[in-house]
């Protein structure tokens, strides 16, 4: 294998931008990729609509979570298990573009493609046999793949009530962004990842987060084909010890039937991209480990720290109804943005970086985050990173980089008119060093993660947000000023909009 083959830092530079040198690509439309899938002839299961969904302040509560406040008495029931995949991967409006129905949803995706699918294992619920469940949020029912006791993958040392799986269809992306749609797959698993991890935490579940599990195993137990669908992401919920049961790691799970297999595949013409395929495979034996050093992306020390600090008196703002009125919205204005409210979007993302997001410590490690300050800003113009740690933005450039950027981001200069860029920033040759090939996971789905946060953070503002994947990736490093490594891997356009003239935040 070449590098472009096995390694991040092969991959992403295989699979860059560059100005004036993207290849032409129409798009197939006769073998548009389903959006839901196939699973004809198995039960299906209607999931309750009247749900009794969790009534707290978004910045107060649902947006910091705890994981291990506390361990619910008994596993969730049937009602509650419908909350969280409502909350986490629901239909909040319904239109009509074009003459098809579109369908808006709880969580962000790249080209409203929707790669990413959830699965469920229940081990013991009110309501539900023991086995395994696909969730299909346009018709919010689950179909039951196995009816048998399933073991916890990964296995963890204490009680497994619930298990939910996050997996990408790599079609589903690569029609529309080819080679560079793992990118997009992982950003969106990111995304959902973060919608589940905030369901749960509203509902005062306990829960693990794991990226690190046998392909090859979880594979097995979903029925993936894995040359189109992979699993990305697992969250177990937990029980008291005393309460809960521990599902078996010896129980051998029989291969899924052909048909279960088959619905991995979403259009019958299907393109297959060796660089994405390759890079999954290469990061299938990856184990996450603690960094022992810090990943540098710019050179140099700051210019200058601004401590960051929480509002006297944050935005009240609905969790559920926050998450009903998420959208990518790209129709900024130039108004001023108070420092409360730019310290409370500040201090939402820092408080998402840390321990307390529950996340393996290798995200933490394998991403950076910053900020680019336009004039509307209560802070200078310029460049900042977010130091979670000392809670502080780090000013690594001054002056107005915004409407560069917009350039650097193939010319979409909608993006020039927002209040502020939310960059993720990473280093391919650190993750290949520190993690190999699986790193790549780690930082991508972490961008997503944290992305996701911004969005429902921005509208519960009162602002608007729009995630951008599409770089000039070297032209993008240069205009930071980024290591000779270092990568803009994706950033979120953020500030008021149209829609908030007169009300502005």
């Amino acid at each position: 294998m070449n590098d472009s083959a096995s390694t991040a830092a092969g991959y992403h530079r295989a699979t860059s931008y560059r100005r004036h040198r993207i290849p032409p690509h129409a798009l197939d439309w006769a073998n548009q990729p389903a959006l839901v899938k196939d699973y004809s002839g198995l039960p299906r299961i209607p999931l309750p609509r009247n749900l009794e969904l969790p009534r707290v302040d978004y910045f107060t509560r649902a947006c910091r979570p705890e994981p291990e406040c506390r361990t619910p008495d008994v596993a969730p029931n049937f009602n509650q298990i419908a909350a969280i995949l409502q909350l986490s991967h629901g239909v909040t409006a319904r239109a009509v573009h074009s003459g098809q129905p579109f369908y808006y949803r709880s969580v962000a995706s790249a080209g409203a493609l929707y790669p990413s699918e959830l699965y469920l294992a229940a081990y013991e619920s009110d309501g539900l046999h023991a086995g395994l469940y696909h969730y299909d949020p346009l018709g919010f029912s689950l179909t039951e793949l196995r009816r048998q006791p399933l073991p916890a993958i990964p296995k963890v040392d204490r009680p497994v009530a619930a298990s939910f799986y996050i997996t990408g269809i790599f079609f589903r992306s690569a029609w529309k962004y080819r080679s560079r749609a793992y990118r997009y797959v992982l950003l969106d698993a990111g995304h959902l990842l973060e919608n589940l991890r905030l369901a749960l935490g509203a509902l005062n579940q306990r829960f693990s987060i794991h990226l690190d599990f046998d392909d090859e195993q979880t594979a097995n137990l979903l029925g993936l084909d894995p040359e189109r669908e992979v699993c990305l992401a697992c969250i177990h919920l937990h029980t008291d010890a005393d309460k809960g049961l521990q599902p078996a790691a010896s129980i051998e799970l029989e291969p899924s039937g052909v048909d279960i297999r088959r619905a991995s595949r979403v259009s019958g013409r299907e393109a297959s991209y060796s660089e994405i395929l390759n890079l999954h495979r290469a990061g299938s034996g990856g184990g996450s480990v603690d960094s022992s050093s810090p990943m540098l992306v710019t050179h140099g020390q700051p210019l200058a720290r601004i401590d960051l600090a929480p509002s006297d008196s944050p935005v009240a703002a609905d969790y559920t109804q926050v998450l009903g009125r998420r959208r990518s919205r790209r129709n900024f204005i130039s108004a001023d943005v108070s420092r409360e409210n730019f310290m409370t979007f500040a201090e939402t993302m820092v408080q998402s970086m840390g321990a307390r997001s529950g996340m393996p410590a290798a995200c933490r490690s394998a991403l950076a985050a910053g900020i680019l300050a336009s004039e509307n800003m209560p802070v200078p113009p310029g460049f900042y990173l977010l130091d979670p740690k000392k809670r502080q933005l780090e000013q690594q450039l001054t002056g107005l980089l915004i409407q560069d950027m917009a350039a650097a981001c193939l010319d979409q200069m909608w993006l020039k008119h927002a209040g502020l860029h939310l960059l993720f920033l990473t280093d391919p040759a650190f993750l290949d060093e520190l993690w190999g090939a699986r790193g790549y996971r780690y930082a991508m789905i972490e961008a997503g993660r944290l992305g996701q946060q911004a969005y429902l953070a921005a509208t519960a503002l009162g602002w608007g947000a729009c995630g951008i994947g599409a770089i000039y990736d070297r032209e993008a490093a240069d205009l930071l000023g980024l290591t000779e490594n270092g990568a803009l891997v994706y950033l979120v356009g953020i500030g008021p909009v149209k829609t908030n003239v007169g009300k502005t935040r």
